[in-house]
């Protein structure tokens, strides 16, 4: 990375120059974004200016991810991937139910989206005609009470 990181106007144009990430750059990135560092940590490490990182993450033309998003969303999922299989293993090996609760509620969603739990949004059904039990019934599955 050159010396003096701020965005320099282009001795060819007016445009702005950005600094070239180097692989080694780049794989800091990856690293601190492994270890679940924010995004302003990693550019502050990497000396670069609000406006260099905006525009460094921007998407190449083709849409897809610039070589800093990129290193950025692969470190992320390394670390997911870790604390996943921390909590996997012990889950396994220490028979810790804790870690069992956490994978089934924040990595495998189970018992989540059936609608049965009180956090979840009640329907409210409004039928603006007097109907029968009968013919209620065929308008929508009751459960009688117990």
């Amino acid at each position: 990375m050159p010396a003096n990181n701020q965005l320099t106007k282009n001795p060819t144009g007016g445009a702005l120059a950005l600094p070239d990430l180097e692989p080694r750059h780049l794989e800091l990135v990856r690293m601190l974004a492994q270890e679940g560092n924010r995004e302003h940590t990693i550019r502050r490490a990497l000396g670069l200016t609000p406006a260099q990182w905006k525009r460094l993450k921007e998407d190449t033309e083709d849409g897809e991810l610039s070589p800093l998003a990129l290193a950025l969303e692969e470190g992320r999922a390394e670390g997911a991937g870790e604390i996943v299989a921390f909590m996997k293993d012990k889950m396994k090996n220490e028979g810790d139910i804790r870690a069992a609760e956490w994978l089934a509620d924040r990595i495998y969603k189970i018992n989540k989206g059936d609608g049965n739990n009180e956090d979840a949004p009640r329907v409210l059904i409004q039928i603006n005609a007097a109907l029968s039990p009968e013919e209620y019934s065929r308008v929508i599955h009751v459960q009688p009470e117990p």
